[in-house]
């Protein structure tokens, strides 16, 4: 990071945690589990902000899932991919998902959401609607 960066860094900090609360307040009782608070004692940086989608209580995939949050115009991304699922591990060490069935888990149904100190309230508005209004989709 540039100096000039580092001037602004607690400003970012407390507008991505006032991001983060809106979303962990929003997607509380939805069917998806949100980040864990951060331990006593430590200072988060809230660089991503991951949901993990409930796909025994949702009709699709965390695949699925970004696909809807796509047409709905909010950008998604994977976070994660089990390092045993890419295809280079796969391929020199022969692993399957099973032989790591809780880095698996996780691995299908984590998605990160916009996280920015530059988004708007509006558009962290739009996110949370489109994330509510897709994870209540039957």
């Amino acid at each position: 990071m540039g100096l000039v960066q580092l001037a602004k860094i607690e400003g970012w900090l407390t507008r991505r945690e006032e991001v983060w609360a809106r979303y962990d307040e929003a997607f509380a009782d939805l069917p998806c589990f949100i980040p864990a608070p951060p331990e006593p004692d430590t200072r988060h940086a809230r660089h991503l902000y991951t949901l993990m989608i409930d796909i025994d209580q949702t009709p699709f995939t965390r695949n699925e899932f970004m696909t809807k949050m796509h047409k709905r115009g909010v950008g998604t991304g994977v976070h994660y991919r089990a390092v045993h699922m890419h295809p280079y591990y796969q391929q020199r060490f022969g692993f399957k998902p099973e032989d790591f069935p809780n880095a698996h888990w996780v691995s299908e149904r984590t998605v990160s959401l916009p996280l920015s100190a530059k988004l708007t309230d509006e558009q962290v508005d739009r996110v949370i609607a489109a994330v509510t209004a897709t994870l209540n989709e039957r």
